[in-house]
């Protein structure tokens, strides 16, 4: 299949290339019955262009299927076609279309999420839920905060549909969906029909190279109305923008002026393969095996140096190479089995996922070392490796009674294994240049295992033809254990451990109130809860570091490890329809309030540590509007206004009570209008225009800092195509182009594993402006 795809993919590049060079050479320029009580209102979708109705947006972020118009929860969804004419391909591409959700991206498989304010730079676990089905693979207890190590990017072909939900997630979805939850559903495979799609684009990227991407799929009945597969592969090849420069010798803040030692440095590949055999028994009973592989290669980071670059400079100074690989494996078994009035549920998952990262710590050393011990910059490289080895396993029982009352409930188990390792070697013929007798500049280590079991269930009771009351709770407990090292010449060359175990319980709560006004206006009411477990602490060696550490006056206990952290979530929300269903308008507004808040220390001896500090609050509005003026022209408008802010002074930190959280935009927003329309040809097309706007945010609590400001920027895409491109033909074809104005914006201030430097950073940025052809080939 592969070399199928492989040679095809070639002959279509070779038939597109002439015509972008061309291009590129222009100048820059099924609802519940609670709420069967009222007709459904129907989302209306950016329709295809060949077919212009209309279809229902069924979610399942309820874990039960339902009308998205009739669930009342603050919730986004995106179908297969909007991803599609969006031209998304990565969770900061969805981000851009959802309000509520902020990424922030130090390049590909490098994100932290963040939805309704709710960021931390802290501890081992993210404030968002993010799921591929019913697996969690946000890859906790593995510092899985900091950018380098963050969620993975899933491919978005033969995705079905992305869910994101804003608000404490706490009953269905447990620990760490503090904010919100983001999941991605894949399509499943079709018992009737056997299906062939090819999709394959080339494009060219300003100051940059060319781009290839294939992708595939097949849909096998393999047994009449019984088993099916369904496989799909990708391969994604992006070329670099960013240029990569050596380091001056004695001063970091400043590039050669000679030639760059790489040019595009940043370039990409990224390759994998999801696969689902299903077999539908029996007494309504299926069952679905699937597995997925990706396998992501980074040739340099997305970063710039900032200096000597900058926004209109896309340079990164480096002395060795810094080559990343994320490869990431999922298998899973998920049985279904249906009674007249409930339905079973198992879904057992394997999740694996390894990171290496190469970064140059030349600067770092010379920072610290010079000028008693280094003269000049040596190169000097600090490797990191990490690993999660994650086990899950639910059941669910989902009700579908006949009169007022609804209930799911569950049990849940999810067990992960953490080990990771960094170090800085002494470089190869350092001692014989500085006259030093090192053995190792810091080896560090760590084994780190996290189980949560937890029992959940949500009980709905309608109490009357348009009322609906919903209460749910989850009580569960989190086991850590963990074992830390470090040695070498940075830490004062000695070598220092610990260990230690903990265990929390609670209970997440839930209260909901639904009321059906009439047929067209929904309004909801929700006060939830949600949780973040604690954990160890990175040791700070008392001989670099034990002074500074002292003046924080935190307890030995609190060295060790740092707690969990809670909120509650208050928010009134509305879904209507106006306009005989023409025009869609969600709204909603939140008040959140967040005790004992895991906050990062940066230490000046150049190690950080975790602690629990004081409160935060976090309150916006959301807002959502689908319109569909006349049949041929659909217009979107998501908003997003948060104010989020620190409740009082963080010790150790330049944070001060009413500082805005790190990586919040205070407003956000995005439009798009499509057009169906017909091509030259005769063919049913369409013209869509996308904007997104990202508002300024602050990057670091110091005000004195020179990247303590993050500036907001806007994207505006445009895509003109067709589903056919003859009446007898299988091919679609379409024009995209990405990033129209070519602006560069700072999407992420990633951390460094070895250490950040106050007077430069790395700075992530967005791919500048991208032209390409796209075409499409179904059967």
């Amino acid at each position: 299949m592969r070399k199928i795809i492989t040679q095809a993919s070639f002959y279509i590049r070779s038939s597109l290339i002439f015509i972008l060079m061309q291009i590129v050479s222009l100048p820059n320029a099924a609802a519940q019955e609670a709420n069967n009580a009222a007709t459904p209102t129907t989302k209306t979708v950016a329709p295809t262009s060949d077919d212009d109705g209309e279809h229902q947006v069924i979610i399942t972020a309820q874990k039960r299927s339902e009308q998205l118009q009739n669930a009342p929860i603050s919730v986004t969804a995106l179908d297969s076609h909007e991803l599609e004419k969006m031209g998304i391909e990565s969770v900061a591409d969805v981000a851009r279309q959802t309000p509520g959700l902020t990424v922030v991206s130090s390049g590909p498989g490098q994100n932290i999420l963040i939805i309704r304010g709710i960021s931390s730079t802290a501890g081992t676990a993210g404030t968002v839920g993010y799921y591929l089905d019913d697996t969690p693979i946000a890859a906790s207890s593995n510092a899985s905060l900091l950018s380098l190590r963050g969620v993975i990017d899933p491919s978005i072909f033969d995705i079905d549909q992305v869910e994101v939900l804003r608000g404490p997630q706490g009953t269905l979805y447990g620990s760490s969906s503090m904010g919100g939850t983001v999941r991605y559903l894949t399509k499943q495979p079709n018992f009737d029909t056997f299906q062939f799609n090819l999709d394959t684009s080339i494009s060219k990227t300003d100051g940059g190279g060319w781009n290839y991407t294939t992708n595939a799929v097949v849909n096998i009945p393999l047994v009449e109305n019984t088993v099916a597969a369904r496989i799909a592969v990708f391969d994604r090849r992006q070329d670099g923008f960013i240029d990569r420069y050596t380091i001056n010798p004695t001063n970091y803040l400043t590039a050669p002026t000679t030639a760059p030692t790489q040019e595009n440095a940043n370039s990409e590949k990224t390759t994998g393969i999801r696969a689902i055999v299903k077999f539908r028994l029996e007494d309504d009973l299926t069952i679905a095996v699937s597995g997925m592989h990706q396998n992501t290669f980074l040739a340099a980071p997305f970063q710039i140096d900032v200096p000597p670059g900058n926004l209109n400079s896309l340079i990164q100074t480096r002395l060795v190479p810094e080559p990343s690989t994320q490869i990431s494996t999922l298998a899973n078994i998920s049985v279904h089995k249906g009674y007249d009035q409930f339905e079973l549920l198992s879904s057992t998952s394997y999740y694996d996922r390894s990171v290496e990262i190469a970064e140059d710590a030349s600067k770092v050393l010379y920072y610290f070392y010079a000028p008693a011990q280094q003269s000049y910059i040596y190169p000097t490289v600090m490797t990191g490796d990490y690993i999660n080895k994650e086990f899950t396993q639910e059941v669910r029982f989902t009700s579908d009674f006949k009169g007022p009352w609804q209930i799911i409930g569950g049990a849940y188990y999810h067990h992960v294994n953490a080990p990771l390792a960094s170090s800085i070697p002494t470089p190869p013929g350092y001692n014989a240049t500085f006259g030093t007798q090192i053995d190792s500049i810091f080896a560090g280590a760590r084994q780190a295992t996290v189980s949560e079991t937890a029992l959940f269930e949500e009980t709905s009771y309608r109490i009357s033809p348009d009322l609906t009351a919903l209460v749910g709770l989850r009580g569960f407990r989190v086991n850590q254990t963990y074992a830390q090292q470090v040695s070498g010449e940075f830490v004062g060359d000695v070598a220092s451990s610990v260990t230690g175990v903990s265990s929390d319980t609670g209970i997440n709560p839930k209260f909901n109130l639904a009321w059906q006004m009439n047929k067209d206006v929904l309004l909801f009411a929700t006060a939830s809860k949600g949780y973040r477990p604690g954990g160890p602490n990175n040791p700070a060696p008392a001989a670099v570091c034990g002074a500074e550490v002292a003046t924080l006056n935190l307890s030995n206990s609190a060295l060790v490890k740092f707690g969990p952290d809670t909120l509650w979530n208050y928010e009134l929300g509305e879904k209507s329809a106006w306009l005989d269903n023409s025009l869609l308008v969600d709204a909603s507004v939140y008040y959140i309030d967040w005790s004992q808040v895991q906050q990062q220390i940066v230490l000046q001896c150049g190690f950080n540590i975790t602690a629990n500090f004081g409160t935060a609050t976090s309150k916006g509005a959301e807002l959502e509007m689908n319109y569909r003026p006349i049949k041929k022209l659909n217009l979107r408008l998501a908003g997003n206004f948060t104010q989020a802010k620190l409740g009082n002074d963080v010790p150790g930190t330049p944070a001060q009570k009413g500082d805005p959280l790190l990586d919040v935009p205070r407003w956000s927003a995005s439009t798009s209008a499509e057009y169906s329309l017909l091509m030259p040809n005769g063919m049913p097309g369409f013209a869509r225009v996308d904007y997104s706007y990202i508002g300024n945010s602050i990057a670091l609590y110091d005000r004195t800092s020179p990247f303590y400001l993050s500036k907001g920027f806007s994207l505006v895409n445009l895509r003109v195509g067709s589903r056919k491109i003859s009446e007898s033909s299988h091919w679609g074809a379409s024009l995209f182009v990405d990033n129209v104005f070519n602006k560069i914006g700072e999407t992420g201030l990633p951390t460094a594993i070895s250490a950040d430097l106050p007077d430069t950073r790395r700075i992530g940025i967005n791919r500048p402006r991208t032209i390409g052809i796209n075409l499409k080939y179904q059967m």
